[in-house]
This record gives structure tokens, sequence and C-alpha cells, in this order.
């Protein structure tokens, strides 16, 4: 029901959202302003939680039953008193691939926008130097260049080399390999589209995040 309700309010709200996505700039995301957070409140915890939602919601979706599919007004209860609800669940129904080729379009929108309102500048340039070298993994002595350049601009120790590089492994943007003394790194295929994504998106300040 929760997955129906997601796609209705996206279905309705598409030229809206997609409007949204193309003219968004730093700063300010669905109408609150952002700035950069201090190196120590970068939570990895708090935000792998909140930005696995793209994830989540890849593995939640399955066909709909039967019953569903053969009513075309079962709308949810919640959208009973809308007038284009019935509409929606038919296309829904009809369409059911270009909803879902829809529904993830927009999730990983959302799940990017998150990265990118708490991502460093330093990493982005982390990021791009793994996706230069994306078929062999990187060792982590080849890393730290990055993590000092950020201690450096933020004038900051507080933030350690482990959650530095977890911060970006837990948004699965970076694999991890190899025995906890002497880990390597890649950039995933989730990191690479995520580059693109802020390029498109962000083109004149991609590259120029805080830290």
């Amino acid at each position: 029901m929760a997955l129906v309700i997601a796609v209705l309010f996206i279905w309705r709200f598409r030229s809206a959202i997609d409007d949204f996505l193309k003219r968004v700039v730093e700063g300010n995301i669905f109408g609150q302003a952002f700035k950069a957070i201090p190196p120590a409140q970068q939570s990895t915890a708090t935000s792998a939680t909140e930005d696995r939602l793209a994830t989540a919601a890849d593995n939640a979706v399955r066909p709909a039953e039967p019953q569903a599919r053969q009513d075309p007004a079962a709308v949810p209860p919640e959208l009973a008193q809308d007038p284009s609800a019935p509409a929606a669940l038919r296309y829904i129904q009809e369409n059911p691939g270009q909803t879902l080729l829809e529904y993830r379009r927009v999730l990983f929108a959302y799940h990017s926008e998150r990265l990118f309102t708490r991502i460093y500048g330093t990493q982005i340039t982390m990021l791009e130097y793994l996706k230069s070298n994306a078929d062999v993994p990187t060792k982590l002595s080849a890393l730290t260049q990055f993590h000092d350049e950020h201690q450096q601009r933020a004038s900051s120790t507080e933030y350690q080399l482990r959650d530095y590089l977890g911060f970006l492994v837990s948004f699965g943007v970076v694999s991890q390999s190899g025995p906890s003394d002497s880990h390597e790194y890649k950039i995933t295929e989730n990191g690479i589209q995520f580059l693109s994504y802020i390029k498109a998106n962000y083109p004149t300040n991609w590259n120029q995040r805080a830290y």
C-alpha cells in the first residue's frame, strides 16, 4: 500500500518533481537552506539509515497482487478524496514498467541529493580519483592525501580517516575489501552514477563543496 501511495504521488507531481530536480541549486533543497556541516557532524550511522532509501525501495518493489490489478477503484484511503487518484492508479496498472522506471529515477535523484548535501569537496575529488582507476582496487595509503587535505581545509583533526572513508562506503559509492590492516577501495557503479548526476545538475559548482 505504501508503494502505491508513493507512486501515485510521483505520478501526479512528476512534472513538478522533474522541474525541481533541474532547477535546484546548492544551498536550497525543498525550500530549506543548508550549509556545510562541521567535520564532526558528518554522521555515518544517521546518513546511512536515511540515505539507503533508494536501495530499500528497490528491494521492496514487488508485483501487484492480482486482486489489486483487477480493481482500478482500489485507491488507498489516504487518497480517497483525490479526484486524480483513480486515473493515476489505472495508469500504474496499465504501465507498470514505465511507472517503475520513473519511480526509481526519482528515488535515485533523492538519494543523490541527500548525499550531495553531506559530502565534502575532498571526498568528491577522491571519487574522481577512484573513477580514474575504476578497474583496480586502490590501497589505503593512496587515499590519505585526500583526508589530509580535508583536515587542513577544516582546520580540524576530529574527523578520522576511517570515518571519512566509511561515510562513502555506507552510502554505497565506494566499496571496501581486504583485511582491516590493509583495506583497498574501489568506486562502485552507484558512485560513478552519482558523479554523473551532480555534474549534470550542478555543472558550475559540483566540485566546489566545502572541505
